[in-house]
């Protein structure tokens, strides 16, 4: 609950400040918070005590009404510059805790006990906070020859928790200076009871076992040395160093605080002693590397600090709590940390629980490397932007790739479509057959030339149009039929020209997906129908903005090339180098659509990596299926026609026929909220408002293309991605299946 802080009755403002502090405690409700915050409220601290409370608010109940304790429910890594307004010292104790709960997952440790960490550190900071008090751990020495170690002995870290406490200690100290102490204080293992009790630790673990099944185990001989602490003389430690904070240094400092350095088979003897009717048993299994001794004078001689709790006063703490309370094993495993971290990483993040990434995966990103840099940079310095050399260089090179005759640069996909429909003759009254299951360009172009898209139905595994269904779609008014290649799986081609040779019709290839895909041998965009592509940043290689329409028809290349520029016969290059002409004439009213030197010094070093990106994007996809063959909700599209190169530009998956679109938008907000991007590709143009006021019948005649618009969606794929990004895809699609 929030409190008001304000000096206490009876006390002068000075007085009150010079006894009283103004505490943040992170890790406010774990093992040692729940000791610490009712202490620094004993000492007349005023507290902010923040968690996530995965183990629940009742570990600080007794402190709950407390009117100097602030709660805030919390994660670290979302912490708010608010909560550390007014303090004078911050506590970090947040940390996924212990080596079992720090090897779940690494990037997660790093996250919280690192970033997390750093982040308190520099809000603390500018919050005008005075010292900065972190949990750091003698399990940086890892194993060491050395009787006893000194703050400055070599640090060995041993697992990703002990990496973690480092990393962490480097960078709180780098934030230190002038009226901003920071203090590492490297606890040894603690013990003792607390209000979030644990038996993960090793004093409370045997002591555990001990009354439980009557058995202390210990693997091999039980020499290694471990530094251990009690719980409530950690918490001692930190309330001095709040209330004297005159003692703390200057700038930075790192503690051992140890309360006794012991051997695992001295404390295995000494809970034994306490439970005669325990068994000492010696096993040969998981050796512990660790063995190490910590020196805790040099806190003891800056400070004053001297724990003396005893393992033996933990192990009757915990004895007699077990007995009183008849301890069971459902309670000790339900306060496993290991096992509670476990599950808040299979619960949903939208029910609260730890979301699959904290670094957001994008549905696509585009690889940009320094080839593309020096190429733009090139360009730029050349003085030359616009449509020129590297341009007409990219063309060729794109010509020569997919076994064109010609091909033109554009600013964009739509514009390739549009010139060429334009170039075709499209014009008021005609019909151009194309599917519904498209970005709009595909069906606007034919709109913005004055004719009708009709909408022809698709296969139900692919999401290309259905050339069944073709032929009943074809009317006098009939010009065109504009196939799209859907994700980058070629339609049947074979099938939908011979309708158009029957029919006397044009064909224009949407290929905004599918470079570098073939069909039955030969690239898409080498048949000699105009054939458009895409250079977005999404598609499998980008000009940032741009596109290319590629054909063979001499005079239709030559229509089409100047409708890109506004319908006049030369291009800048051509009236403005040393070599051109500034004369020229206008034969048609064309568009704006040209291409620049700027985008195309991208695509000259984009494509060459073209089919190694589309080799990486097989790979993710294979990673996908198999991955998927698990999941009975999603089924992905399938290559029907294995002769094919799928150019795999995105990765389609549907939820079973039925699925309302309530829940495939559920399945949306959940990835986005798993820390996954998605899409879906694509609601049918036909539900779309403009379409579906325009074309009214169309939604009767297109069922398959209707049902897929509600369940399909699209999944992150782009070459830089690695193998744990497709599993981190996979574990959040099967949170949702558990």
């Amino acid at each position: 609950m929030a409190a008001s802080w304000g000096s206490a009755p009876g006390m002068t403002t000075a007085h009150a400040h010079s006894l009283r502090r103004r505490v943040v405690v992170t890790g406010a409700g774990g093992y040692l918070g729940s000791v610490l915050v009712p202490k620094l409220l004993a000492a007349g601290h005023y507290v902010t005590a923040v968690d996530t409370f995965y183990f629940g608010r009742q570990t600080l109940e007794e402190s709950e009404d407390h009117p100097r304790l602030r709660v805030v429910v919390q994660d670290v890594r979302n912490l708010s510059s608010d909560v550390a307004r007014g303090i004078d010292t911050a506590i970090c104790l947040a940390a996924l805790s212990n080596d079992p709960a720090g090897d779940i997952d690494e990037s997660w440790t790093e996250s919280i006990n690192v970033d997390a960490t750093v982040h308190f550190a520099r809000i603390a900071k500018e919050a005008g906070a005075r010292a900065f008090l972190f949990a750091s751990s003698c399990s940086v020495y890892g194993a060491s020859d050395e009787r006893s170690l000194r703050e400055d002995a070599e640090v060995r870290p041993l697992t990703a928790y002990a990496r973690s406490k480092v990393a962490a200690e480097r960078a709180v100290a780098a934030e230190s200076g002038p009226g901003f102490t920071t203090v590492s204080l490297r606890m040894g293992t603690l013990f003792g009871i607390s209000p979030r009790m644990r038996y993960d630790l090793m004093v409370n673990a045997m002591t555990a076992s001990a009354v439980l099944h009557k058995k202390v185990g210990v693997d091999g001989d039980g020499q290694q040395r471990l530094p251990l602490l009690h719980v409530a003389d950690a918490a001692d430690a930190y309330v001095r160093l709040v209330t004297d904070a005159e003692r703390l240094p200057k700038t930075s400092a790192v503690y051992n605080l140890v309360s006794v350095n012991a051997s695992v088979r001295d404390v295995a003897e000494e809970v034994v002693a306490a439970v005669p009717e325990a068994d000492l048993a010696t096993t040969a299994k998981g050796l512990d590397a660790r063995d190490y001794a910590a020196d805790p004078s040099a806190l003891g001689r800056d400070t004053g600090i001297a724990p003396h709790r005893k393992p033996a006063d933990g192990i009757r703490e915990i004895r007699d709590s077990a007995v009183a309370r008849r301890l069971t094993p459902e309670e000790v495993e339900n306060a496993s940390t290991v096992r509670t971290l476990l599950e808040q990483a299979k619960r949903p993040a939208a029910h609260g629980g730890e979301p699959v990434r904290r670094d957001f995966l994008p549905l696509a990103k585009a690889d940009i490397g320094p080839e593309e840099e020096a190429e733009v940079l090139d360009t730029l310095r050349s003085g030359w932007l616009t449509t020129g050399p590297k341009t007409a260089r990219f063309e060729s090179m794109v010509a020569e790739y997919v076994g064109s005759r010609h091909a033109i640069a554009t600013n964009s996909c739509t514009g390739a479509l549009h010139v060429a429909l334009a170039a075709i003759g499209v014009t008021t009254g005609d019909e151009v057959i194309t599917t519904p299951i498209s970005w709009p360009s595909t069906a606007n172009v034919i709109w913005h030339l004055g004719a009708r898209p009709v909408f022809v139905d698709v296969e139900p595994a692919t999401l290309n149009i259905d050339a069944t269904l073709i032929e009943r779609a074809i009317t006098p008014r009939t010009k065109v039929i504009m196939p799209v290649h859907m994700a980058g799986q070629a339609c049947d081609m074979e099938a939908i020209e011979s309708i158009a040779a029957r029919h006397g019709l044009a064909v224009v290839e949407d290929a905004a997906h599918a470079i570098g895909a073939t069909h039955r041998g030969t690239r898409i965009g080498s048949r000699g129908n105009p054939t458009a592509f895409s250079f977005y940043p999404t598609k499998n290689m980008t000009t940032a903005e741009g596109g290319m329409l590629v054909l063979d028809d001499d005079e239709l290349a030559r229509t089409a090339r100047m409708l890109t520029l506004h319908g006049i016969s030369s291009d800048a290059w051509k009236r403005n180098s040393a070599t051109g002409s500034p004369h020229w004439q206008l034969h048609l009213p064309g568009f704006k659509y040209n291409m620049t030197d700027v985008q195309a010094a991208l695509g000259l070093h984009q494509l060459p990596k073209l089919d190694a990106y589309i080799d990486r994007r097989q790979h993710l996809c294979a990673l996908y299926s198999a991955g998927l063959s698990g999941l009975e909700r999603l089924t992905p599209l399938e290559t029907v026609r294995p002769d094919d190169r799928h150019a795999r530009h995105l990765f389609i998956v549907a939820l079973a026929e039925g699925t309302p679109e309530t829940e495939r938008d559920r399945l949306l907000d959940h990835l986005r909220s798993e820390g996954i991007g998605t899409g879906v590709h694509f609601r049918g143009m036909h539900l779309q408002p403009f379409y579906r006021d325009s074309l009214p019948h169309a939604y009767r005649d297109l069922p398959v293309a209707t049902s897929l618009s509600q369940r399909i969606l699209s999944l992150p794929l782009f070459p830089t991605m690695n193998d744990r990004d497709v599993e981190d895809v996979l574990d959040a699609l099967r949170k949702t299946e558990a």
